[in-house]
């Protein structure tokens, strides 16, 4: 077998492991599943717009589907292959035009290791150019198409792709805390030592009386006084990396 001609197709016959190995040499790491699905959907969760393909819903529609993604076409397998998409196997990476959020390749052409699963049962992911549009060949490749293989399985339609997230930023914000209600923010550890630290579910403790008479400039200082302002670390939302 040789490369040529074949510089801008998916790298094939690689095993989990080497995957892995790879992207984390070039710094990067494998895409989780809940990642994958997000970028391969491209803001198509539902209920409204979730669809079974990036183009749509049809899955009778070859002519159309043979725009969008490298699959088997309706001929039977494994001989009336008819390449309406243009290729018999493996095609170039942007030769489909991407979805959405800019990613190529999401559904058909080659599977694509995830990271997680077993040994005996890796996970991949988008279906290849041997599965159909409906499930009448081999896997339906849409947007959901998942598989699980053996980690040292290498074959002509099992790829991969790197993935990397944005550096975490830890992100603060103030609230208001009555000591004279509350306490301290501090606690004792068993050398004696007292650290200053936030703590959990005070902000929810105190009522608000909608009949309450409104306060004077006295009160309202004297409040002022008695709620100070601690920095505590702003909720976080999952990254990429974490799903």
């Amino acid at each position: 077998s040789s490369y040529k001609y074949r510089e801008n197709h998916p790298v094939v016959h690689v095993s989990h492991k080497d995957a892995a190995e790879y992207c984390k040499w070039v710094g990067k790491r494998l895409p989780g599943e809940w990642e994958w699905e997000a970028a391969a959907r491209a803001g198509h969760y539902g209920p409204s717009n979730r669809t079974l393909y990036a183009w749509g819903d049809d899955d009778e529609d070859w002519e159309l589907a043979s725009k969008h993604a490298n699959l088997w076409g309706p001929g039977a397998f494994p001989h009336e292959n008819d390449a309406l998409d243009g290729y018999r196997a493996t095609s170039p990476v942007k030769h489909y035009p991407p979805n959405a959020l800019g990613f190529y390749d999401m559904t058909g052409n080659v599977w694509e290791w995830q990271r997680g699963g077993k040994h005996k049962a890796r996970i991949v992911r988008g279906g290849s150019f041997v599965d159909s549009l409906n499930g009448t060949v081999n896997h339906a490749a849409t947007l959901g198409a998942r598989a699980t293989i053996h980690a040292t399985t290498t074959t002509a339609n099992v790829g991969f792709r790197c993935a990397k997230a944005p550096k975490r930023r830890t992100e603060y914000h103030y609230v208001y805390h009555d000591e004279e209600l509350h306490g301290q923010l501090a606690v004792e550890d068993q050398f004696g030592k007292r650290d200053t630290i936030p703590q959990m579910g005070w902000e929810d403790q105190h009522v608000w009386d909608e009949e309450e008479e409104e306060l004077d400039d006295d009160a309202l200082l004297k409040l002022e006084q008695t709620r100070k302002k601690k920095k505590v670390v702003k909720k976080r939302e999952r990254y990429s990396n974490e799903l």
